[in-house]
């Protein structure tokens, strides 16, 4: 190995762990925009119905929510951290509708938890089963 030159297998190292940190700066961007969204910006989506009382918004919830546990699973090197990963936003999302009680024009509402909770639950299992087919090699003991 001569200077200006990286050993064997070096390349591989340096992008596992760009790609690692790639997965973690988008779920922590992503969960940035939902705080943003959920308690400081103006925005609301129209009240439409959808299907019997689903609203948009609480179809939008789902796909917040689906989209952070997809990336939670890929961010994480272990799945003892992933999970306590969903269980945090899980937790952040029951947060920021208790949150919504004390900021004017907000609404609290059971649906758009409920729509939190299927969309971690859709999204994790995704970014689990993507994690495996991403990640080769014998799976991780959760450690």
């Amino acid at each position: 190995m001569g200077p200006g030159r990286f050993p064997a297998g070096a390349w591989a190292r340096l992008w596992t762990r760009l790609w690692a940190w790639r997965w973690l700066a988008l779920l922590a961007a992503g969960v940035a925009l939902l705080v943003h969204l959920s308690l400081f910006s103006d925005f609301m989506p129209p009240y439409k119905r959808l299907w019997g009382r689903v609203t948009l918004d609480n179809v939008l919830h789902f796909a917040a929510f689906a989209a952070l546990g997809l990336v939670a699973p890929l961010a994480l090197r272990d799945r003892r951290r992933a999970l306590l990963a969903l269980l945090g936003l899980l937790l952040l999302g029951g947060a920021l509708e208790l949150m919504q009680l004390a900021i004017p024009n907000r609404r609290c509402q059971l649906y758009d938890a409920l729509g939190n909770t299927l969309g971690l639950l859709l999204g994790g299992g995704a970014g689990f089963a993507l994690r495996a087919r991403l990640r080769p090699g014998p799976p991780d003991s959760g450690a």
